[in-house]
C-alpha cells in the first residue's frame, strides 16, 4: 500500500476502493475511480509494479475483489489502511509523522520538481482544477530556488 500511494499519488479512499480488475500489469496501468466517480488511468512505475506483483502473489484467496484486504478477507477500510501505514512508519524507525495524504503530497511535489507539467500532474492526481495542482508546482519552484543558490557561481 505504501509503495502504491507513493508511486501513484492516489488518495487513500481511491486505494481502498481499488478493484483487482483495475490493475493491468501488462499495460503497466491502473484505472482509478476518483472523486465524483471520474475515472483516470495512471501509469505504473517499475517499483509500483513490483510491489503489486509481490503483494498479489501473497494476497489471500477471497471472493472480495478489492486489491487490498483486511484480516477477514474483505476490502480494507480507509482507517485500516491508515493504521497499516502508521504501523510501518513506526517499525521502520521513521520518527517524523506522516499520513497517507502526506504521501500524496510527496508524490505531487516530487513530480513537480522533476519537471512534470502541471497539466499531466493534474490528470494523475485527479484534480478538477489546475489551480489545485499549482500548489505542487510552487513547492517545486521552492526547491529550484534552493538548487540555484546551492550551485551559485
Amino acid at each position: 500500500m505504501l509503495q502504491i500511494l507513493l508511486q501513484t499519488g492516489i488518495r487513500v479512499s481511491e486505494l481502498v476502493s481499488l478493484p483487482l480488475q483495475a490493475i493491468d500489469l501488462q499495460a503497466r496501468t491502473m484505472l482509478v475511480a476518483g472523486k465524483g466517480n471520474k475515472e483516470r488511468t495512471i501509469p505504473l512505475e517499475k517499483k509500483g509494479i513490483l510491489a503489486l506483483k509481490n503483494y498479489l502473489a501473497t494476497r489471500p484467496k477471497s471472493l472480495d475483489q478489492h486489491v487490498f484486504l483486511n484480516y477477514n478477507g474483505a476490502g480494507i477500510s480507509r482507517r485500516g489502511a491508515e493504521k497499516i501505514i502508521e504501523k510501518y512508519r513506526a517499525v521502520s524507525g521513521i520518527t517524523k509523522r506522516f499520513s497517507c495524504h502526506s504521501l500524496r503530497h510527496t508524490f505531487g511535489s516530487y513530480k513537480a520538481t522533476q519537471g512534470v507539467s502541471p497539466f499531466q500532474l493534474k490528470e494523475w492526481m485527479g484534480h478538477t482544477s489546475i489551480s489545485t495542482t499549482q500548489i505542487y508546482v510552487h513547492m517545486g519552484q521552492e526547491g529550484a530556488k534552493k538548487a540555484m543558490e546551492a550551485t551559485s557561481l
